[in-house]
């Protein structure tokens, strides 16, 4: 009987070590080639640690098995420092060939969905104090809804935030809208309404800033409802349901980085900064692309566990500031605050000559 057990239990974790394994393997293979893979990269960290609880189970056995996931852990353990790192620089001395950028997924400053005691205006004025805060030089903002009482773009224009642009123009009712208190020296419409390019200038520099809020998943409760049953071995409608707008949205991704993204930063001329939500992991293709030309901050300078999410969805990093290696990251910071689903994350990239 035990050994029908162990039997049971190896079939189990080689699954899990092959699903780990799978996981690493979505910036190396396109959605549109073989989906699976990019929907199976969400799962990373959580099939990290179920492959850590194998090696643990079977060393309490006494058992050569935990050599198994081990193994998987070990040959993609280059993945780890995505999601956590230790050490790095929360803030840095200002400087005129510094440039602190901030991006906030506003979520219309409402707080949290279950949050009734959060009102938009007072999550506007926190959102305004923290701006005070940080100082940054330029905010990218995504899901910007202006409250009733609190005139948010009025408000940054006093501060000194006195250019902007979104994916309406000079709209300061877009959307998705960049703030700077630098001269702005031109802008770039691309065909995709939930991204644009803008080139700031600091110093003696230009840097164009892009913008972005990728595909959202639009999850419902339903939906949640269906990641429930697949935690817990059900499949049913939802769950199906589920998967086919992770295969939609992950389709989506790739297409947005191919054919506005990727030509955007192959053809710039100028240090180049990407920012935005992406709505995807560290583990996912459009990040995997993204970083084989672009650096990421979090990784040079963040500080424990990068997630920037905090919505009933499992908490990920999915908010990101990544510059072109012209660029050096000289601090990383996650702002802690229940104004919203997301954390706004500020960044100070140092200019090169």
């Amino acid at each position: 009987m035990k050994k029908f057990f162990r039997v049971i239990l190896l079939v189990i974790n080689l699954l899990f070590a092959l699903a780990l394994v799978l996981s690493t393997l979505a910036g190396k293979v396109a959605p549109s080639r073989f989906v699976p893979i990019s929907i199976l990269s969400y799962g990373y960290f959580v099939l990290l640690l179920c492959n850590v609880l194998f090696v643990i189970i079977w060393l309490c056995l006494s058992r050569w098995e935990f050599l198994v996931s081990l193994a998987a852990i070990v040959l993609r353990l280059s993945f780890v420092p995505l999601f956590f790192q230790v050490g790095g620089n929360t803030d840095a001395e200002p400087a005129d060939d510094v440039v602190k950028i901030m991006t906030f997924n506003t979520h219309g400053f409402g707080g949290l969905d279950s949050d009734t005691a959060m009102t938009k205006d007072s999550g506007a004025v926190i959102f305004l104090s923290i701006v005070d805060e940080e100082q940054p030089d330029v905010l990218c903002l995504q899901e910007f809804f202006s409250p009733r009482h609190v005139k948010v773009a009025d408000s940054l224009k006093a501060r000194g935030y006195v250019n902007h642009y979104g994916v309406h123009g000079q709209n300061p009712a877009s959307q998705v809208i960049l703030f700077t208190r630098l001269p702005m020296v031109r802008t770039h419409d691309m065909d995709k309404k939930s991204m644009f390019a803008v080139d700031v200038k600091k110093g003696d520099s230009e840097v164009r800033v892009c913008c972005v809020h990728l595909n959202s998943y639009q999850l419902t409760e339903k939906d949640m409802e269906g990641l429930e049953s697949l935690s817990h071995a059900k499949p049913d409608s939802n769950t199906h349901r589920l998967l086919r707008k992770f295969k939609e949205t992950t389709l989506q991704h790739e297409q947005e980085w191919k054919q506005e993204l990727l030509p955007l930063v192959e053809s710039s001329q100028l240090p180049f900064v990407l920012v935005g939500d992406f709505n995807d992991t560290p583990a996912s293709y459009i990040y995997q692309q993204a970083t084989e030309l672009l650096m990421d901050p979090y990784v040079e300078q963040g500080r424990g566990f990068g997630t920037t999410y905090h919505g009933p969805f499992p908490a990920y990093r999915i908010d990101y500031v990544l510059h072109t290696p012209d660029m050096e990251a000289l601090s990383y910071k996650r702002v802690n605050t229940y104004i919203s689903d997301h954390y706004p994350v500020v960044v100070n990239l140092r200019i090169k000559n």
